[in-house]
């Protein structure tokens, strides 16, 4: 999996708007949104809060954790734990696509940006020592994590192999 792939999989999860325009239901395969109603929230996939969005039919209301304050808080607790913390799912992949697609929803954009970025360096850093020493420890990591940690774990994993093939093969 890609970090596209990853994006495209967080675009299904629901978010909060407040349209600006009054809808009725609408049936998707996937099931029923709506109705909307101007100045009521509701909750609609990702992908098509972008799509309303685009068409200023609505305001994106970030999840609560987008905010200064609780990304401070989430880098806090980064900082003092040896593993992964656990963040909420899809955290990386839904602040990059609400980051470039409705920064003008999101309260101190650029500072929710940079602390995004702490945490994810903070996370990556982990992950990378983890991996030096043979020990890759994955609980709580995100599924762009994943994706972009994929070759080295399995460098990390073949490595293992033939260390374990060499102490087997050594007389004794």
């Amino acid at each position: 999996m890609n970090a596209e792939k990853c994006e495209f999989l967080a675009s299904n999860m629901d978010i909060e708007v407040i349209p600006r325009i009054n809808e009725k239901v609408i049936h998707l395969i996937s099931g029923d949104v709506g109705p909307f109603e101007a100045g009521i929230p509701t909750r609609i996939p990702v992908w098509m809060a972008l799509m309303l969005k685009r068409k200023h039919h609505c305001h994106i209301v970030p999840p609560e954790w987008m905010t200064v304050d609780e990304l401070k808080k989430i880098l806090t607790v980064e900082n003092e734990i040896v593993g992964l913390s656990h963040l909420p799912h899809m955290f990386f992949e839904l602040t990059h696509v609400l980051v470039r697609e409705a920064k003008d929803d999101i309260f101190e954009v650029d500072q929710v940006k940079s602390l995004v970025q702490d945490i994810y360096d903070k996370r990556e850093a982990k992950m990378r020592t983890s991996n030096e020493t043979c020990h890759a420890q994955l609980d709580g990591v995100q599924p762009i994590e994943i994706a972009s940690s994929r070759a080295t774990l399995e460098a990390c994993k073949q490595m293992a192999v033939l260390l374990r093939n060499k102490h087997q093969s050594m007389p004794q």
